[in-house]
């Protein structure tokens, strides 16, 4: 990395990284609800800062391997900086950065984005590819490229680390264990696997929590990761992906590996999945898991999750990416005083923010408008 004394900051804010880790443990006294993001979008980030940089061909988090060259862009000082400023001046108390041993793999697909703003980047979208991958039987997974812990980068964490402002801490960010082995076999064979080879499934789990475990306990210790987000997609619109039993088998003893790793620390450890979980909801409550983040209302509404299971784990964001995306700023901040009334009041166990991700399809001013509305919130119930 390029030395930086870390960016300057155009909007000052006071950031209370320990107001959040109240909220995520749910604890007294009431205060102010956080926002909290599980990434954001390299359009969004320069939509909202005016502040152009050459960001390379990237996914939503650049977590593919994709061109080495891409690679050190998204690592370099000047990205982290924009990110930080981004999350800095938004009255974030946290900055997420994407760690974790990266699998190398070429089953991507990639295509022109259509939701492409100005010349943020140069309008490349990945997709991944469902019907292969690097692994199909034994002799795949004994020749595979595994990645050694030792040969492991953590300079994007070390940087943040070292100019994260007072107050405010780094969110270590980790793809999934359900995830990466999905994206080793494919999703479809990977479905034929677990009738025709279920050892092989359950031996790349195993090796994929090994890895992710390694990684995990390294990035803890350092002083200014406040915590850790494991981002696995289980689900999609009406059940999980696999069976649960599947879940319980394979992916559930890994989950618990990297929430006893990072409590070790001291630290919390939140939990994100898309799509349809509720029939595993309360194993990844009694996964240990600090919050969990991604809601979609024709799924299942961000105050109706908070009633039901808000008084055991915190719930994170919820505000519908469909909204966002579509709605008028009118209605943004209406949806927000809706959610805010039913999960805020309490003062713990929720922050806001949206269902997902801030995409680069959600127009800036219906974003904006999510956290100026959660300000107005804050201000009238907690001064």
């Amino acid at each position: 990395m390029t030395s930086s004394s870390g960016p300057t900051f155009q909007v000052r804010r006071d950031p209370n990284f320990d107001n959040l880790r109240r909220t995520l443990l749910r604890r007294g006294p009431p205060g102010p609800v956080p926002f909290l993001e599980l990434a954001s979008d390299p359009a969004m980030i320069q939509a909202v800062l005016g502040d152009k940089h050459n960001w390379g061909s990237l996914a939503l988090f650049g977590g593919l391997e994709i061109a080495e060259k891409q690679q050190r862009e998204l690592r370099g000082t000047a990205i982290l900086d924009l990110t930080l400023r981004f999350y800095y001046e938004n009255g974030y108390d946290c900055v997420p950065v994407w760690t974790g041993p990266q699998f190398p793999r070429s089953n991507y697909r990639l295509g022109t984005d259509p939701t492409v703003v100005g010349d943020s980047f140069d309008g490349t979208r990945i997709w991944q590819d469902e019907v292969t991958g690097p692994i199909q039987n034994w002799a795949d997974f004994e020749a595979y490229p595994w990645p050694k812990p030792e040969d492991m980068s953590y300079r994007a964490v070390e940087y943040l680390n070292s100019v994260v402002p007072e107050g405010m801490k780094v969110s270590a960010n980790f793809f999934g264990i359900f995830e990466i082995s999905s994206w080793l076999v494919g999703f479809q064979p990977l479905c034929y696997a677990l009738f025709d080879q279920p050892d092989l499934v359950a031996a790349i789990c195993q090796r994929v929590g090994d890895l992710t475990v390694a990684t995990v306990a390294h990035v803890v210790a350092v002083d200014n990761v406040g915590m850790v987000f494991l981002g696995d997609d289980l689900g999609f619109a009406t059940a999980t992906l696999v069976s649960p039993s599947v879940l319980r088998k394979h992916v559930f003893p890994q989950h618990r590996r990297v929430v006893e790793t990072v409590h070790a620390a001291g630290k919390p450890v939140l939990f994100h999945s898309c799509g349809n979980v509720y029939s595993v909801m309360e194993e990844i409550i009694e996964n240990g898991f600090a919050g969990k983040h991604s809601y979609e209302d024709k799924i299942m509404p961000v105050e109706d999750v908070y009633r039901r299971w808000g008084d055991r784990i915190a719930i994170l964001g919820g505000v519908d990416m469909d909204l966002l995306a579509r709605g008028s700023e009118e209605d943004v901040r209406r949806r927000v005083r809706q959610i805010l009334e039913v999960c805020g009041t309490k003062g713990t166990g929720y922050c806001l923010g949206t269902g997902n991700t801030a995409t680069n399809y959600i127009p800036k001013q219906n974003y904006l408008a999510m956290l100026d509305e959660g300000r107005r919130w804050n201000r009238e119930h907690f001064g």
